[in-house]
């Protein structure tokens, strides 16, 4: 009769339930979660990101492959678009406010929403050809894929409404946070005549890179790894060579998007425009976020005050519509729409800063929440010497 294996028991945190990996005969957890075994004396965790961990005895080669290192390259320069350094450390999260905090920054939300970001919301749900006709080709699709490509559909829209498309061999596209590269395979697809230069912080399958270049063996394309805190633009030949330059990003984390909007800012070069599509608005950090005069303007320009608005976003993603509203802040307004709030305030204030650094600005609604609760993005144009104030 075989011996019945048994299951990790490490909780995961954020699935409040047990890893589901088989364990060797006579162990408690798996490979991987090993190291929580009081007896673990062969795993450790990686110096190079504690969300993963290695065996000392493989220490060596792993440092040399670890998709979390930062490589020895000319353009990569430590914090060089960062206040304080690596965002993606958990241990350097801003903490979570009181529920006194929280009350005494409900009302400034509720108001600031009401007189000064509300006017400032657009409703844009554009739609591009290529990816309209690829969805209805392909219904099969699932649900989840058919939102991505929804969202890519209007993001291109909105691109090609701007008129900035990278559709000449000076053009260029730089996506921050490209991930398997799909946003910027659509946009070469409506545009390949143009170069595009895609970073990410961690390796992939480059599935749409192939996708990309098998399609069009011509098609100027390359990747670059690391992360945008270290990236000097500067050193980015493509970049430099460049008479036109369009940034993107779709769903770049937290204080990400505040070290892309520094890395245009620190490069030197002319970006003439910036289409951001920030999310995760609860890995914020206060002393990274750009938007800080807006902020100020409210009374929120201080860190528990930062830390509130970062935990009532949240609420906007969570699926908060169950939770008991009978007492506490939870009661003075609906905490979905106080998310939906706080998360259009963050995002006013990155647009004003990219205002104050020579840019003009939309902060367009791009899609329906139903496809995308962050569905917010900053359009941001190089404003012309004739339009300067």
């Amino acid at each position: 009769m075989a011996t019945e294996r048994t299951c990790c028991e490490y909780i995961l945190p954020i699935k409040k339930r047990r890893c589901r990996m088989l364990v060797k005969l006579g162990n408690r957890f798996c490979g991987e979660h090993a190291i929580h075994d009081a007896s673990n004396t062969e795993r450790m965790i990686c110096p190079n990101d504690g969300k993963h961990t290695i065996l000392k005895s493989e220490l060596k080669a792993h440092l040399e492959k670890c998709n979390s290192r930062i490589i020895d390259a000319e353009y990569i320069k430590i914090d060089a678009n960062a206040v304080l350094g690596e965002t993606k450390r958990t241990d350097k999260i801003d903490r979570r406010p009181t529920e006194e905090e929280i009350c005494e920054v409900v009302h400034k939300i509720w108001k600031c929403y009401e007189e000064d970001v509300e006017e400032r919301l657009i409703v844009e749900h554009k739609r591009n050809e290529l990816v309209e006709a690829f969805l209805a080709e392909n219904q099969e699709l699932s649900e989840a894929k058919k939102k991505h490509l929804v969202q890519i559909s209007s993001i291109l829209g909105n691109i090609e409404s701007s008129g900035v498309l990278p559709s000449s061999p000076t053009s260029c596209m730089f996506e921050l946070g490209a991930g398997k590269g799909q946003l910027a395979y659509w946009i070469s697809k409506a545009a390949p005549g143009g170069k595009y230069i895609l970073m990410d912080r961690s390796g992939c399958r480059n599935k749409f890179d192939t996708a990309a270049l098998r399609e069009n063996p011509e098609l100027a394309w390359k990747r670059y790894r690391c992360s945008i805190e270290h990236m000097d633009l500067s050193k980015i030949d493509e970049l430099k060579s460049s008479r036109q330059i369009l940034a993107i990003c779709k769903h770049f984390c937290g204080s990400a998007t505040d070290a892309g909007i520094r890395s245009l800012q620190n490069s030197g070069l002319k970006f003439d425009a910036a289409l951001l599509a920030p999310c995760c608005h609860h890995k914020s950090r206060f002393v990274e976020y750009g938007g800080h005069e807006f902020l100020e303007k409210w009374g929120m320009d201080d860190e528990a005050s930062f830390a509130a608005l970062r935990y009532l976003a949240s609420f906007a993603t969570n699926g908060a519509v169950d939770i008991d509203t009978s007492d506490g802040w939870k009661s003075l307004h609906p905490p979905v729409e106080l998310g939906r709030r706080a998360k259009a305030i963050l995002e006013i204030g990155r647009a004003i800063w990219l205002e104050n650094v020579g840019f003009e600005t939309k902060v367009i609604e791009y899609v329906p929440p139903e496809v995308s609760p962050e569905n917010l993005l900053i359009l941001a144009l190089k404003r012309s010497n004739n339009n300067k104030e």
